[in-house]
């Protein structure tokens, strides 16, 4: 609104980022749902009284004071802040409400002034912004988030935060400056006391004066910087506070609309009753598969275009904290996110109903998930737990203990939050551009910084050296970024095709779940590159099974048929993938569609369903060449034989004389004459590429809807001129390729993946899928062109800003890209 900005709509605009970025309006604040009431809070002060007033007669006159309170309380704070707490303490007739309510939580607020609970509650709802129940919740922190909320309206950024990220890395680009993506901070070198340089994750040394670090200040402190480099005073106000909550999220993508489910609001507080601080206590020591509220989300309500048309996303969430999560052992860490994704499902289709039958795409996230991604202690998602308590305490401020040492994140001033990190950023710059302009920090500052946190530190001890094992340990059996294997054995199946049988050459192997692959890296004649391969042992076994079927030209799989032997050491990514049997949201019909060395992932998964003796009933369609390419065709004869519940139907497509079984294509007629209707069962595709287009095409003939077809990621087509829309190029046609950050140029052949030529020209980009849907590969392209099969899809920022996946992109004229 042009005549109704924030502040950090400022910063934004101040410094060319605002262009830069697309906001979308939501129309309301919130819906808080639950027995005996359903409000919708809108925008702006007088609305909110309005509708909270209309909701409970009762209460209005507490309303209004409340509201009145409110937002006298966030204006006082706003001009305390802005003259400095000495004026205020001197004439603090100035600031009524403020002195009256500083120190105070929000029950302390609005309790005496709105007697009913639900009232409290609807009142109360976004205190799970700040993860803390109304009884801790600083009213200072409550005050200035709401008030600002009803003031200046909410938006969701077009392209989701990575769209701000984007357009933050363009203007430092713009301004002469550098961003490194997968490269790293590895370490931050100091000496005397002052800030020297960086040293990269691939051993580059920057030397530099001033470092602004957005890892939270207990990494920083142990593992970037060091103890034996970090004042004791600094270590000992760091251990004073606690690590705050982090969320339980299930992230759901629809085959419908998010209006068609009844959904008419962005956020939904959804609760079985008033009692907030009973809803956060019961996730705070425990994992409760009886949750007592959530958020829900409904993402396209304000952005019609967030998600395909004809579909939505809604993304569930509930507050959650590591500790019980850490407590779990790896096959218990998956079941609890099933059995908790199950039952906020089910919490949600309070209000969307028939929810569940639209599911086509469920992923889950946990605490544990957030630590991976962020390195934060517990998972946080809000920096301390004490910043948003009682006063809003005393953050620590930007600048570290360190001479050049300056923080900009949700652990130091303002706290934990979307628009309060940019204003970090922005403090944290500021602080960085004095010290430049001065040639030097201030020493009066740092004595004053040393004094304070000195005196806020009394009685704590300092932060443990091994304050992060126990989480570090865990998060190694889970999410291991490598995993070093050794091959054990080595097991014939098929004329063209062998299972290499690994274990861990140091300690545990990681826990996955059937029907997930991980990314074996192998070193040719000099060229590093990997390949995706479905681990087809079942999850119990204290090794990978790794099958591998002979492949033309097949650089990689003649090299491991061939040439490796047992005790030959391999590395590989963690498991990954999404492929797998998921009875939250999959019905107890499934059927298998492999094709060839597609049977991997299917074995692992029957296997696992066997030994478990799950209620799951699969049929397996197996189509092969021959019958001499048949895999696991003798332990498959033992399981349908054991099991009632399995069954296998094998294809052949150019049969032998005598062959009396199936043969032909697994096309619609072959489909239905096998499994008859196609209602009710859940359809798993894995094979070569023209084997899914024709699956797919025979089961959407056959009425079986998309989310009820799951397809494994393939990579690259054996002939990439047989694609759709492919321009005619000759496949051997050769380009130039700049590599922006090497200086490097090569050379790429227009019939395979940009990748490939990348991997002989000795640069390494990271990779795990190798099919286009992870993104761990994405490349900017500054100039020229690619083309990428239809099936491979880029978010909507990445096509804003022209990233492509080397993993599935052909040069179609001379490129200059930045990986």
């Amino acid at each position: 609104d042009a005549n109704n900005r924030g502040p950090v709509w400022r910063i934004l605009n101040d410094y060319g980022v605002l262009p830069k970025v697309e906001f979308v309006r939501i129309p309301d604040l919130y819906r808080s749902v639950m027995p005996g009431a359903d409000v919708t809070v809108p925008i702006g002060r007088q609305n909110f009284e309005d509708a909270l007033c209309k909701a409970f007669p009762k209460e209005a006159e507490g309303i209004k004071k409340f509201s009145a309170t409110m937002f006298n309380f966030a204006d006082e704070a706003i001009k305390a802040n802005r003259v400095g707490m000495k004026a205020v303490m001197e004439d603090p007739s100035k600031f009524p409400t403020l002195m009256a309510n500083y120190g105070r939580t929000l029950s302390d607020v609005l309790n005496p002034l709105v007697s009913d609970e639900k009232a409290r509650a609807v009142i109360s709802a976004t205190c799970g912004y700040y993860l803390q129940p109304p009884s801790k919740c600083s009213f200072l922190i409550f005050a200035l988030g709401t008030a600002s909320y009803l003031k200046f309206g909410c938006y969701h950024v077009k392209g989701t935060s990575q769209a701000m990220s984007q357009a933050f890395i363009d203007t430092v680009e713009e301004n002469g400056g550098h961003v490194w993506l997968n490269n790293g901070a590895k370490r931050i070198l100091v000496s005397n006391g002052k800030i020297r340089g960086v040293i990269a994750e691939d051993g580059t040394k920057i030397a530099c004066q001033r470092v602004i670090c957005n890892a939270n200040p207990l990494t920083t402190s142990l593992d970037l910087i060091g103890k034996e480099n970090m004042p004791d005073w600094y270590l000992k106000r760091l251990g004073k506070w606690t690590a705050g909550g982090s969320t339980f999220n299930v992230y759901l993508g629809l085959d419908c609309t998010c209006q068609s489910l009844g959904f008419k609001n962005h956020e939904n507080f959804v609760s079985i009753g008033p009692d907030l601080d009973w809803q956060h206590e019961s996730m705070r020591h425990d994992i409760s598969f009886k949750p007592y509220g959530a958020a829900v989300t409904a993402y396209n309500i304000a952005d019609a275009d967030f998600s395909p048309p004809g579909t939505g996303v809604v993304v569930l969430c509930v507050i959650a904290y590591a500790e019980p999560w850490l407590k779990l052992s790896p096959p218990g860490y998956a079941e609890a996110k099933s059995k908790l994704a199950d039952k906020l499902i089910t919490l949600a289709e309070g209000i969307a109903p028939g929810l569940r039958e639209h599911i086509e795409v469920m992923e889950t996230a946990t605490p544990l998930t957030n630590i991976r991604y962020t390195g934060n202690p517990g998972g946080s998602i809000i920096g301390f737990d004490e910043n948003f308590q009682g006063a809003g305490n005393v953050h620590l401020p930007n600048r570290g203990p360190i001479e050049g040492l300056y923080f900009a994140n949700a652990w130091v001033n303002i706290g934990g939050g979307f628009e309060t990190c940019i204003v970090s950023g922005y403090m944290a710059a500021s602080d960085a551009m004095k010290d430049m302009e001065q040639g030097k920090t201030d020493v009066a500052v740092m004595e004053k910084m040393k004094s304070q946190l000195s005196k806020e530190a009394e009685g704590a001890t300092e932060v443990k050296d091994n304050f992060f094992a126990q989480t570090s340990k865990t998060m190694a059996k889970l999410h291991p970024n490598r995993i070093t294997l050794k091959v054990k054995e080595i097991i014939a199946e098929t004329p063209s095709t062998k299972t290499l049988r690994m274990v861990s050459a140091d300690g545990a192997l990681p826990y996955f779940r059937a029907g997930q692959y991980i990314n074996l890296f192998v070193k040719i004649g000099g060229v590093l590159t990997s390949r995706p391969y479905s681990i087809s042992s079942a999850p119990d076994k204290p090794y990978y099974d790794i099958t591998v079927r002979r492949m033309e030209p097949g650089f990689v799989s003649h090299y491991l048929l061939d040439k490796v032997k047992p005790g030959d050491v391999f590395e590989s990514t963690g498991p990954n993938g999404s492929f797998y049997y998921e009875p939250v949201i999959d019905p107890s019909n499934l059927v298998f569609l492999a094709g060839g060395s597609g049977i991997t992932p299917f074995i692992s998964v029957i296997r696992d369903i066997t030994q478990k003796k799950q209620p799951v009933n699969i049929h397996l369609l197996y189509g092969s060449r021959s019958y001499q390419d048949i895999i696991f065709e003798d332990e498959l004869k033992k399981l349908t034989a054991k099991h009632k519940n399995i069954k296998v139907d094998y294809i052949i497509s150019e049969p032998p004389k005598g062959w009396s079984g199936l043969c032909g294509l697994m096309d619609a007629r072959m489909i239905s004459s096998l499994v008859k209707s196609v209602k009710g069962k859940k359809f798993f595709l894995c094979g070569p590429a023209q084997m899914h287009f024709l699956c797919e095409d025979a089961l959407t003939k056959l009425g079986a809807a998309p989310r009820n077809i799951r397809r494994e990621a393939y990579g690259p087509p054996a002939d990439i001129t047989l694609e759709p829309g492919w321009p005619g190029l000759s496949p051997s046609k050769e380009f130039k390729v700049v590599e922006e950050r090497s200086g490097r140029t090569l050379k790429a052949k227009a019939g395979e993946p940009l990748m490939i030529s990348l991997e002989r020209a000795r640069l390494v980009v990271p990779a795990v899928c190798r099919s286009g849907e992870c993104t761990a590969c994405r490349t900017r392209l500054l100039k020229g062109k690619v083309f990428a099969p239809s099936r491979v899809h880029r978010r909507w920022i990445d096509e804003q800003s022209n990233y492509i996946h080397p993993c599935m992109s052909y040069p179609l004229e001379d490129l200059h890209i930045r990986i």
